[in-house]
């Protein structure tokens, strides 16, 4: 397989869950689209580092994952909102809509960006320990601890939510 069909395998195969993961770090729709096509030019150009047998989805998360990181340094200091259109296309909102409750969808919004991503490679995607720990840059031990304080957090999010529904 050459360079360019690598990439348009990749992002045929790949894409959409590629942006959803971009948009569930950014939230923002522009945000997301850019970092997306960042992480496959990325791709395109260290095709040839990609180890056959080894999770793609792992790989480019934590290319995304780092270019996120690298803009949030860059940014860092300077204000900036996040708007998301009302009537925008929002394809993690929608799943949390279709299938969360209320109180469950505004507590894992309330998470912070670090415990929402970790639980969400790990409930929404179903990523493994060791593939989250592949993506977040972190020992599998971590992102056992990690994960265990996001999902109290959740909890308690989620009983205080419910209370004011109630």
């Amino acid at each position: 397989m050459d360079q360019r069909a690598f990439l348009e395998h990749a992002i045929e195969q790949y894409g959409k869950a590629t942006y959803n993961f971009a948009f569930r770090l950014t939230r923002n729709e522009a945000d997301a689209a850019d970092l997306t096509q960042e992480a496959f030019i990325r791709v395109y150009r260290a095709w040839q580092s990609f180890k056959p047998g080894t999770s793609f989805l792992s790989w480019i998360y934590r290319i995304v994952t780092n270019l996120h990181r690298d803009e949030l340094r860059r940014r860092k200091g300077r204000f900036f909102q996040e708007e998301i259109p009302e009537q925008a296309v929002q394809p993690i909102e929608e799943y949390v809509d279709a299938q969360l409750s209320e109180p469950v969808s505004r507590a894992l919004a309330d998470l912070a960006p670090g415990q929402r991503t970790i639980v969400e490679l790990a409930d929404i995607d179903g990523c493994s320990y060791q593939e989250i720990g592949q993506i977040v840059g972190c020992s599998v031990g971590t992102v056992r601890s990690r994960l265990h304080r996001a999902r109290g957090q959740l909890r308690k999010l989620v009983k205080e939510y419910m209370k004011l529904t109630s």
